[in-house]
């Protein structure tokens, strides 16, 4: 029945689909191993890109930045992507949002134990992924608040990835790192504590988005309503089916202890927006932040970001309750 439904939003969209169609290959990048990505896995393992006429070939990049200058270099239509995208805007380039998916620091910031609260970071390092990552601006934002100023007070070190922040943290180099899951959980486990959960600082951020250009989107816009469609049910399917998505996030992390993996699924159903929403709260949040060093942020809106077309489509036609979650 449900396939059915999807059929005729198909119609109704002016889209026209059929199972029997050629479907249309695409590489999407995404930036990070983790649990922030499990609907990502779960929607390409379990076939739902073929059932929207797409065949998608995952890419690992480790770098935000990296993604979205491929992006714009046209490696990649659509992406998974975060807050660099904004700054990639600001510069010039025709990227865009077109749906959110983590709209709040999805971080944990996990710490040697000699450190029992933020004052002690005073003359430490703290481990970041990358220079211009949402680990870079969360970090940075908690520094600040905290009464202390980022690079002088505490320095700031680019890791590489969350297994390369915890062995900087077992080797002694930076006394702090900004983890996501499962990397928080393992660091938790080796013997570190939890400073700060982000969950409780109340700050809206773009940490994992659904991103792509408006040249690209003029372009073919079938491709990116079928990939924004079939993500969608992939979140769907995530929240109803744990023991798929376990297995899933297991196969891209290497990760295979069930209790790790518990953790790791609880961290995505607490993050992730079922479905994927316009994250324009989020947005300001940046421009708010770059404004305070970067003229060209002042006075931009979070509505000149973000192309709602899609969403906004799927949403009228009643896509999105053709699932559990609406």
């Amino acid at each position: 029945m449900k396939n059915v439904l999807v059929l005729a939003l198909f119609v109704l969209l002016g889209q026209p689909f059929s199972v029997d169609a050629q479907t249309k290959r695409i590489a999407v990048a995404y930036s990070a191993i983790s649990a922030t990505q499990t609907a990502f896995y779960l929607t390409k393992e379990a076939g739902l890109f073929e059932k929207y006429g797409l065949s998608v070939d995952p890419v690992y990049v480790a770098s935000g930045t990296k993604v979205v200058q491929a992006m714009i270099a046209g490696e990649f239509p659509v992406a998974l992507a975060g807050g660099v995208v904004v700054s990639a805007a600001l510069a010039g380039s025709d990227t865009v949002f077109i749906g959110g998916v983590v709209n709040v620091p999805s971080f944990y910031v996990i710490v040697h134990p000699s450190i029992k609260k933020p004052e002690d970071l005073k003359g430490k390092a703290v481990g970041i992924t990358r220079y211009g990552s949402s680990t870079d601006f969360t970090i940075r934002y908690l520094i600040k608040k905290w009464g202390m100023e980022p690079d002088k007070d505490v320095k700031i070190l680019q890791m590489g990835g969350q297994p390369e922040i915890l062995a900087g943290l077992q080797a002694g180099v930076i006394q702090g790192g900004n983890f996501s899951s499962p990397g928080e959980f393992r660091a938790r486990k080796a013997g570190f504590s939890l400073l700060v959960d982000f969950r409780k600082v109340g700050l809206d951020y773009p940490t994992v988005s659904l991103v792509s250009t408006r040249s690209y989107i003029k372009k073919d816009p079938a491709t990116v309503r079928r990939f924004l469609m079939a993500y969608s049910e992939g979140v769907d399917r995530m929240f109803r089916d744990k023991e798929l998505a376990m297995k899933i996030v297991g196969k891209y992390t290497r990760i295979h202890d069930r209790e790790t993996l518990e953790a790791a699924y609880a961290y995505a159903l607490n993050f992730i927006e079922r479905p994927p929403t316009l994250p324009y709260k989020a947005i300001e949040t940046i421009l708010e932040q770059i404004a305070e060093t970067d003229p060209r942020a002042k006075g931009r809106k979070a509505e000149e970001l973000i192309d709602p077309t899609f969403f906004n489509e799927l949403e009228r036609s009643g896509f999105f309750k053709t699932f559990a979650g609406r």
